[in-house]
């Protein structure tokens, strides 16, 4: 195992039993942690539009990509835990997207020895969490960092060459 895979590994593990052991603390961080980092994500990719050759319309699509970043990033680092419920519900649409695509998955055929039972299984835990997240961001959205944190160890353990089923899409 290469040593960036290995590192990568236990930064997930860690983080991951931080979301488990600290979920209200990562809560109330996250906002500030979070906006902060897409705030400099955006500064960035909006530099390197000017920096970077290429078609005007693609760079200008890129650039209004980045100011999005830049301005979502600004309003959560500045308002803190009150960005606590956009981002929940911005998570919960991205888990409904995550859904479709088990759903997806499960419909189009068997994957890697997983049986359908268990890939239907996936986008009903998918769906479920992602509705409960996007009817009660403000309330559900510690417990989401708990799970995330589980997810975190999950993907952790994969890394490491160990057999475990595939958590993303």
């Amino acid at each position: 195992m290469t040593i960036l895979r290995r590192s990568t590994s236990i930064l997930f593990a860690v983080i991951g039993l931080l979301c488990v052991l600290f979920p209200r603390q990562i809560t109330a961080a996250l906002p500030c942690v979070l906006g902060g980092a897409m705030a400099i994500a955006g500064v960035v990719c909006a530099a390197s539009c000017f920096r970077g050759g290429g078609e005007r319309a693609a760079r200008s699509e890129e650039l209004g990509r980045s100011l999005v970043l830049l301005v979502v990033g600004l309003v959560c680092a500045l308002h803190g835990e009150q960005a606590v419920g956009p981002l929940g519900t911005t998570w919960a649409i991205i888990g409904l997207r995550k859904a479709s695509k088990s759903l997806s998955r499960a419909l189009s055929g068997p994957r890697k020895g997983l049986p359908f039972f268990a890939q239907m299984t996936e986008f009903l835990i998918r769906l479920a969490l992602s509705v409960l997240l996007l009817l009660d961001p403000m309330g559900k959205f510690e417990t989401h960092v708990l799970i995330l944190g589980l997810e975190l160890i999950a993907v952790s353990v994969r890394l490491t060459g160990r057999p475990s089923p595939d958590l993303d899409c």
